[in-house]
């Protein structure tokens, strides 16, 4: 969802180079979870309070590059990284919820329809 959401954001803003580049550049950050979850990482994101330490990582990294280039943090980067954090935050909560679990069961279904 955050992918996707990103992208679209930084599909609208594609005549703004600066914001589209760091949307694009935030919504392949987000995509950060899966490289992660895999060895040698595991050792440091098998612990739940660990588990976004480098999507925030790399978010840090774009607003230190935006401080240091612009000295100033983009807007584009301060929407898109909060985004980011803020779904990152509520993606355990809402993904154990009967309502997600009826929903992720009714979208796997539909290719089989």
């Amino acid at each position: 969802m955050a992918f996707s959401t990103l992208v679209f954001f930084a599909f609208r803003a594609r005549f703004n180079p600066a914001a589209h580049k760091r949307l694009i550049l935030i919504a392949t950050i987000a995509l950060m979870g899966a490289p992660t979850g895999r060895p040698p990482f595991t050792a440091i994101t098998h612990r739940p309070l660990f588990e976004p330490a480098f999507i925030w990582f790399f978010l840090l990294l774009l607003v230190g590059y935006d401080l240091w280039s612009m000295n100033r943090v983009h807007r584009a980067t301060i929407w898109g990284a909060l985004f980011l954090v803020i779904i990152v935050q509520i993606a355990v909560p809402i993904g154990s919820t009967g309502a997600w679990h009826a929903f992720a069961t009714w979208a796997v279904s539909l290719p089989h329809s």
